[in-house]
This record gives structure tokens, C-alpha cells and sequence, in this order.
């Protein structure tokens, strides 16, 4: 039986593409690199952001990295949130979702950045935890994060449903033991339900 579910942030609890797009966009110009095109960041889309650094900037210099890895933390090049939006209904489907769930995020983010988003913020009573980045030293699609916050919460991973919508969302469930959801309009045959509406949700989490 279900005991929690836990979500992703980007492309899940926030439509964040235009807000990346941009911040990376920015990052680059600002330390001497070639900004991706929209077309390019699709396949960086996912990527934390120390790992989306390194694809962008094609660099092996680790300090050089880190440099830049802290100037996109701390905000030094500023992130767009007036970019960001929740789905619609998002609140309902949490305020629903908790009356018999445990609830939980894990993101690629880093921590300061979870709930810097106005829209997420308003959401934030409604979780027990949220792991970041910084929470672990494997990430997804490695199963450590997941396993990490099903320890939180205090449930079994076979417990759990994660909701995430891409591959490495997937590959890191599965591998944790649990199951997953892709809210997406694409179709992933290996996730165990795909939808494309946020309201869907709960009644598809009871099917599971």
C-alpha cells in the first residue's frame, strides 16, 4: 500500500524551461562561454547544475567549474522566478494528496533554490521533506536520492510513488523500488502511468 508520494521540481512542481533557459543563458555570457540555444537545452534541461556546467562550458578544469557552479548558487547571475509557474490546480491536488499521504520532493536543485519560487513557496506546509542536491553524493538517475527521502519519511521505498517526467525520473524510481508517474505529454512505456494532467493525479495514484 501507498504511503507517500514524492515529486520532482523542474518540469513537475514548476514549469521552469523558460527560467533555466535564460539563467544558463546568462551564466555562460557572463564567464566567457557560448549560451545554449533553446534548441541545444532540451538534454540539459534535467542536469544539476554543477553537471550542466560542465556540458556547457566543455571544461575539465574542476575549479573553473566550481567558480562558475558558485556564481549561478549564490545568485551573483540573477534567476528569473517571474518566469516560473505551477500547474494549474497544484494546490488542490496537494491539499488532496495530503489528507492520505505522506508527502515529499527531491530535486537536482540546490537547497536555496527549492522554494525561492513565490508559486512553490505557497505549497511548502503541505511537505515533510524536500532533498536537494547537496542532500546526497549520488544523484538520479541513481537511486540514493529517493532511498534518502523514503528514510525521511519513514516509509518503505515499495511505499512510495515518485513523480518525476523524464528518463533519468524513471530509471531512479525503478531502482529505488518504487513506483513512478511521468507527468509529461510524452510517453515513457517504462514509467508504470503517464499522464499529462496534474489534476489526474491523485485518482491515478489510487490505481497504483
Amino acid at each position: 500500500m501507498l504511503k507517500a508520494v514524492i515529486f520532482d521540481i523542474d518540469g513537475v512542481l514548476l514549469d521552469s524551461f523558460e527560467a533555466n533557459l535564460k539563467f544558463f543563458q546568462d551564466l555562460m555570457i557572463r564567464t566567457g562561454y557560448r549560451p545554449p540555444t533553446r534548441e541545444e537545452f532540451p538534454p540539459i534541461f534535467h542536469l544539476s547544475m554543477m553537471d550542466a556546467i560542465r556540458v556547457l562550458t566543455n571544461s575539465v578544469n574542476e575549479e573553473e567549474i566550481k567558480k562558475i557552479w558558485e556564481m549561478g548558487r549564490s545568485r551573483e547571475v540573477p534567476y528569473n522566478v517571474g518566469l516560473l509557474s505551477v500547474p494549474e490546480g497544484a494546490e488542490d491536488v496537494m491539499e488532496e494528496l495530503s489528507k492520505k499521504f505522506s508527502l515529499g520532493i527531491v530535486t537536482s536543485r540546490q537547497r536555496g533554490s527549492i522554494y525561492e519560487a513565490p508559486q512553490l513557496a505557497k505549497l511548502k506546509k503541505y511537505f515533510q521533506c524536500a532533498v536537494c542536491y547537496e542532500d546526497t553524493a549520488r544523484h538520479k538517475p541513481e537511486p540514493e536520492p529517493l532511498l534518502f527521502a523514503a528514510n525521511i519519511l519513514a516509509v518503505q521505498p515499495s511505499e512510495c510513488v515518485y513523480i518525476g517526467d523524464v528518463e533519468n525520473d524513471v530509471r531512479a524510481a525503478k531502482a529505488a523500488g518504487m513506483k513512478v508517474i511521468i507527468y509529461s505529454k510524452n510517453i515513457l512505456p517504462e514509467a508504470d502511468v503517464c499522464t499529462a494532467s496534474f489534476r489526474q493525479l491523485p485518482s491515478l495514484i489510487a490505481t497504483l
